[in-house]
């Protein structure tokens, strides 16, 4: 088994067991959470119409985001084009894509154990069928920056449309799906948050996190994205003409 292989059964077993000791100590939450009273997401919130802003000056200046299958290397399952532009990984802005946004890098730095944030654009007539996350170690926290009607999230048999300023946060490990029915791009800011455990539990997660970051697929993701948004953005190389 080559190098990749091996580190990727050994991160593959050490999510299934972390997995099965979250999904224990964490039963029986409403999925998608509540978002009442959690301050990051009042102060995220607060600073949609800036970042909405930001968004609309890139789109304006002809700016444009790869395919979520290039970035991540593998295809998502999407029906559609999805498209997504990775803004912070671990705390560090990815550039040169992050260059044009600082007001939304700044405020996410008020996201606390934020692992990764991205722009995620659904084309209109995108779907994303049903499926499961495989990581319970982090939960999913999706802002509505650009939110046409019919576009909406099912989380087991709840569903929640897209609105503009408005926050989802979900385990993505229950059975869920995304579309865009609409006649424009849904926006939104995507972030992945280790999910809030107590003591011990949360030690223990955040040491698989970091074992998850040494997947080729992630740990290289950060370098493909560059590359990709130089290409459509300035025109080096076939992807600018994708």
């Amino acid at each position: 088994m080559a190098d990749g292989g091996r580190v990727e059964h050994l991160v593959g077993r050490m999510v299934v067991s972390n997995n099965a000791r979250i999904h224990r100590l964490d039963a029986g939450r409403p999925n998608p959470r509540p978002l009442a009273g959690q301050q990051w997401h009042d102060r995220l919130a607060a600073a949609a119409p800036r970042i909405r802003s930001e968004w609309d000056a890139f789109v304006a200046a002809g700016g444009r985001i790869p395919l979520i299958e290039e970035v991540v290397d593998e295809h998502q399952g999407n029906d559609g084009p999805w498209r997504a532009g990775l803004l912070v990984r671990r705390d560090v802005p990815i550039r040169p894509l992050a260059d044009a946004f600082p007001e939304t890098v700044a405020a996410l730095r008020d996201v606390p154990n934020l692992r990764a944030a991205l722009w995620s654009v659904l084309e209109p007539g995108t779907e994303l069928p049903e499926h499961v996350g495989p990581n319970a170690g982090i939960l999913r926290y999706h802002l509505g920056v650009r939110c046409p009607e019919g576009a909406a999230l099912r989380v087991g048999e709840t569903v929640t449309p897209y609105r503009e300023g408005d926050g989802i946060w979900f385990d993505d490990t229950e059975p869920h799906a995304a579309w865009n029915r609409g006649t424009a791009d849904r926006v939104t800011l995507f972030c992945e948050i280790e999910r809030p455990l107590p003591g011990v539990a949360a030690r223990a997660n955040r040491m698989v996190q970091a074992m998850i970051a040494l997947d080729p697929r992630y740990r290289h993701a950060p370098v493909r994205a560059a590359r990709l948004h130089r290409r459509l953005n300035f025109g080096q190389g076939p992807a600018a003409r994708n």
